[in-house]
């Protein structure tokens, strides 16, 4: 793999590590991903369409249909994902939405590709379903104030996750990372401007907000470039390094673990799911 796919993607799952964390740390993480994206999104799509207007970019009937593909799944990703961090630990959900990620990729290539697992391929995806359990042991039930609708959101953002990720490799490569980025965002935050205003939100911005739009966005780029140089069969499981940072800061710093079990099944979780991730990656 070239050594500039390898700096794209570490820079994304640092990226996608803090605006993650962020997220989480407000007092509503529906509003403020709401919000904190349609500021950044409607830049990126009216400095892509104007490129385009000027003849600098050119933009594809097949990117264009790819681009507003991505850039719905993105909002339908974001929804989710809010839903979740509202009613469970990053700890918990994190993990499980970049967890779910490579598991639909392995099972898209298997039962519609016909593609099989190789060497270390399948022992990766027992290591990722093991790591699952570990997150929300079957046993436990619904205990420790964490959600089952919470639980099922954050799956569904990790089944989003993973379809948009396809849909952007491909309008990587029919119209560049740059051009398919503001596309996609642009779209994603139009769509997310109607959900504002008939939420009755204030389409307003802050420095908090920017930042966080910023690292959503810049961090996005990244991923797509990344997909310029690498497949996505590699790409999209070593972005699962992610994981240890953003459960570390749940562990660590927001203190979501009550007991040495908790935290020992969490951690043990994290690093089954990166490892696994890693295995699916590397074959």
């Amino acid at each position: 793999m070239p050594i500039a796919a390898l700096l794209f993607i570490a820079g994304s799952a640092a990226a996608h590590a803090a605006w993650n964390i962020r997220l989480k740390g407000t007092g509503d993480p529906e509003t403020a991903a709401n919000l904190a994206v349609i500021t950044p999104g409607l830049l990126a799509g009216a400095l892509v369409l104007g490129a385009w207007g000027l003849g600098l970019v050119q933009i594809t009937p097949a990117a264009a249909v790819l681009g507003v593909a991505a850039g719905a799944a993105e909002l339908a990703y974001f929804m989710t994902l809010a839903r979740a961090y509202a009613g469970a630990p990053i700890s918990v959900v994190y993990p499980i939405v970049r967890g779910i990620n490579p598991l639909v990729a392995v099972g898209i290539g298997t039962l519609l590709l016909s593609e099989q697992l190789i060497g270390a391929q399948p022992w990766g995806v027992v290591l990722i379903i093991l790591g699952l359990v570990a997150l929300r042991p079957p046993w436990q039930g619904l205990r420790a104030g964490i959600s089952g609708v919470a639980l099922l959101f954050a799956i569904a953002a990790g089944v989003l996750s993973a379809g948009g990720s396809a849909i952007e490799r491909l309008g990587v490569l029919e119209a560049g990372p740059l051009p398919f980025l503001g596309l996609t965002w642009g779209v994603t935050g139009l769509l997310y401007l109607v959900v504002a205003q008939r939420r009755g939100l204030v389409w307003k911005t802050t420095p908090n907000l920017a930042l966080t739009g910023s690292l959503i966005i810049g961090g996005h780029l990244l991923v797509m470039a990344a997909f310029a140089v690498a497949p996505l069969s590699v790409v999209v499981p070593l972005r699962e390094s992610a994981i240890l940072l953003v459960s570390g800061w749940g562990l660590l710093r927001a203190r979501e673990a009550t007991s040495l079990v908790q935290i020992l099944l969490r951690v043990i979780g994290a690093v089954a799911i990166v490892s696994g991730a890693v295995l699916i990656a590397l074959g």
